[in-house]
């Protein structure tokens, strides 16, 4: 899934480091457990995967009469056939020997969909793709794909096998079984009734529909069924991915309350005083078991199916600062002799920092993020971490890092237990001097009436534009939902940015906040004149943290410079119902693991939704949208960078964009007679030439 693919982040408080070093770019990862013991099941009933679930795919693959290991794409047919082999390279043109033959396909910069659209659209019957890479592809080909062939997945050295066997048979069959599987991207904590805990980093963008909470797992094989649905997602207002991972913490509210032994949390104060006294903890996670530093390549996915535990020592914030920071120096003092000091590692009073003491290599990594970090106090086991993130995995140089809960007690109150505002989409990028409206669901947690006051205050960006109705929510019953409208004025050009304080009478209901972003962009005539001649039916306007610039080499258009967790929009605003064509083409980082999810890509945004979107190396490809309505549209370009590294030119392209309005068939006029006029009109002569004078003007006009 999009949303899981976290095997690499880059903290941006450390990125001048990361990014300025000419060797090797820092691995700063979200963990997993290295190095520790498998749990016992039972031990920990509050203990949470969160999983995607789906069923059993049966692959098989035989070449020759010889038999192959073969995976799965998600999203891939099922069933079989069986041809000649045919090599088409990387799949990234349509494979012209591919007529009534199976594909052998190269991994590699292209979309595994498009790899085999393209061998579909050569005649191909079904399509066999291989690694570029030691270990195994775990891939899929899209919520939106439309082939109709087997596709099977098989190792490099297979693949590199398979092409001296061009020509000969094979055959390819899937089949989807009965049983439904499971699996885990995060972990997460049960804290009572229907909430879950977990990172932030964990859930942003997930979609409920696919994404389920599996609670008091233990074995990954068994137990899908067990998967519940989610209701909403609340992620911390002052999350900051694009720092340094701060406040990385998220509740999950269940459609039902289950009927599991919840965790509770640790207090701040408790929580400092263990720090100081370097007490053990015990991370818990389903996370990869492999090791590796801070300049190693991540090896292939090792996560277990049973559950592991590690003990580790909690360090005060003071110690893991000074280690950080004597690690980072360490890393970079023969590159470009940078000394860091403690205030630059990015560690805050909301994290809290653990390590093993001892010559083994133990901690958490990759699969771990959301899980608990707990201790045993005399209120039994408690929760006094989130897995956050980490350098490499399990090296004694760098201290795991986690969200320390008890820093978000209000927080957590405020929405299990007071008024919540349901998440929701930000305001669509808006053309200046436009307004938008959207409503916000308010539910009361509490038991008790609430009486609700809604303010707005402005961040530091001194954001305007904003206003709000909230009459309907003054008075809201307790375990009742009720809306406010909130209103966007987009007459500043740049990103606008709200808090929406919640406020009650009653003490005994916590408050609440919420942010809520827009984006006000202006019109820009240079595009226009480019791309439109200048017309006055199609409006162009561009603008996030750069505009989009004119690329005269290509007659098109390119986006703006921009750095990480920035992006760069262009929007088309035309009215009528027809077809849209351009082309596009990109340069940027790829997620070579898992193309849903990309790292810097160019997406296709029409009417506010998000439809398509390229990443990698893509040349200029013509697209058509044939199903636009009659009203008004807006068709976004957007170019958007991950918090992390760049590859390539880093930029999105567009050229060639045509609209073509549907003909709306002539109607030709019906000429009265003098005679039927009269009947209809009175029998006035004189309104019957009348009539037929404006038929003939009309007729002319329309020639």
């Amino acid at each position: 899934m999009k949303y899981f693919l976290y095997l690499i982040l880059v903290i941006s408080t450390f990125l001048s480091l990361a990014h300025a070093t000419n060797s090797s770019e820092l691995d700063l990862v979200k963990p997993k457990i290295v190095g520790g013991e498998i749990a016992r099941e039972g031990d920990w009933p509050w203990m949470t995967a969160l999983v995607s679930t789906q069923n059993e795919i049966s692959t098989s693959l035989t070449v020759a009469g010889t038999q192959y290991n073969s995976d799965p794409f998600s999203n891939a047919p099922s069933g079989q056939a069986t041809a000649a082999m045919v090599d088409c390279g990387i799949g990234d043109t349509s494979c012209n020997l591919a007529e009534n033959k199976i594909c052998l396909i190269a991994r590699g910069e292209i979309d595994f969909s498009v790899k085999v659209d393209n061998c579909q659209a050569g005649g191909g019957i079904g399509a066999i793709i291989f690694n570029n890479t030691t270990g195994s592809i775990s891939g899929t080909l899209g919520d939106n794909f439309s082939g109709n062939i087997p596709v099977v997945a098989i190792s490099q050295a297979d693949g590199l096998i398979l092409l001296n066997e061009l020509d000969s048979l094979a055959t390819i069959n899937i089949s989807e079984q009965f049983a439904i599987t499971q699996s885990a991207n995060c972990g997460a904590s049960l804290i009572g009734d229907k909430w879950v805990l977990t990172a932030a980093h964990c859930v942003e963008g997930a979609n409920i529909n696919i994404l389920k909470v599996n609670i008091g797992e233990f074995d990954l094989s068994d137990g899908a069924h067990n998967a519940k649905a989610i209701k909403h997602i609340y992620i911390h207002p002052d999350y900051n991915e694009g720092s340094n991972l701060n406040n990385d913490i998220a509740l999950i509210e269940l459609v039902e309350t289950v009927d599991h032994s919840p965790i509770s949390l640790l207090d701040y104060d408790t929580s400092k005083q263990l720090a100081l006294a370097n007490s053990a903890v015990t991370v818990i996670g389903w996370g990869n078991v492999k090791p590796y530093g801070p300049n190693d390549e991540s090896p292939p996915n090792s996560q277990p199916d049973e559950l592991r535990q590690v003990e580790l020592s909690l360090l005060s914030n003071e110690d893991c600062k000074d280690i950080l920071a004597d690690a980072y120096t360490e890393l970079d003092v023969g590159i470009e002799n940078k000394i860091y000091s403690s205030n630059q590692v990015g560690i805050t009073d909301s994290m809290i920092c653990a390590n093993y003491v001892g010559n083994d290599e133990k901690g958490s990594c990759q699969g771990d993020s959301g899980g608990p970090l707990v201790v045993n106090t005399n209120q039994g086991w408690q929760q006094i971490g989130i897995v956050s993130y980490g350098v490499g995995c399990a090296d004694a140089d760098f201290p795991d890092v986690y969200a320390r809960v008890g820093q978000f007690t209000d927080w957590i109150n405020s929405i299990t237990q007071g008024i919540a505002v349901e998440p929701s989409p930000d305001f669509a990028i808006t053309p200046q001097n436009t307004a938008q409206t959207q409503q916000l669901t308010i539910t009361n947690n509490s038991n008790i009436t609430a009486s609700l006051t809604f303010t707005l205050e402005a961040d530091k960006m001194g954001s305007t534009g904003f206003s709000l109705n909230s009459e309907n929510c003054s008075i809201l019953a307790a375990k009742q939902s009720c809306q406010i409208q909130v209103n966007f004025d987009a007459k500043t050009v740049g990103q606008h940015r709200m808090k929406i304080i919640i406020d009650s009478t009653d003490i005994n209901i916590p408050a609440s906040s919420y942010f809520i972003t827009a984006e006000a962009i202006a019109a820009n005539n240079e595009i226009n004149t480019q791309l439109s001649g200048g017309s006055t039916e199609l409006l162009w306007l561009s603008g996030g943290d750069q505009k989009w610039l004119l690329d005269n080499t290509e007659a098109a258009i390119v986006s703006g410079d921009i750095n990480d967790n920035q992006q760069s929009s262009v929007m088309l605003t035309f009215t009528g119902a027809g077809s849209l064509s351009f082309d596009w083409a990109v340069s940027s980082e790829e997620n070579t693991e898992d193309a849903n999810a990309p790292f810097d890509a160019l997406y296709l945004i029409i009417d506010g939704e998000k439809v398509d979107f390229i990443s990698g190396e893509i040349a200029f490809t013509e697209v058509t949208i044939t199903d636009l309505t009659e009203g008004a549209h807006q068709v976004t370009w957007l170019y958007k960078k991950d918090e992390a590294a760049s590859e390539g030119k880093d930029q999105g392209y567009l050229k060639n964009v045509i609209f073509t309005p549907v003909e709306k068939p002539v109607v030709q006029p019906t000429l009265l007679t003098e005679e039927s006029a009269s009947k209809s009109s009175g029998g006035s002569v004189y309104i019957s030439l009348f009539i037929l004078a404006l038929a003939c003007l009309r007729r002319r006009q329309l020639r």
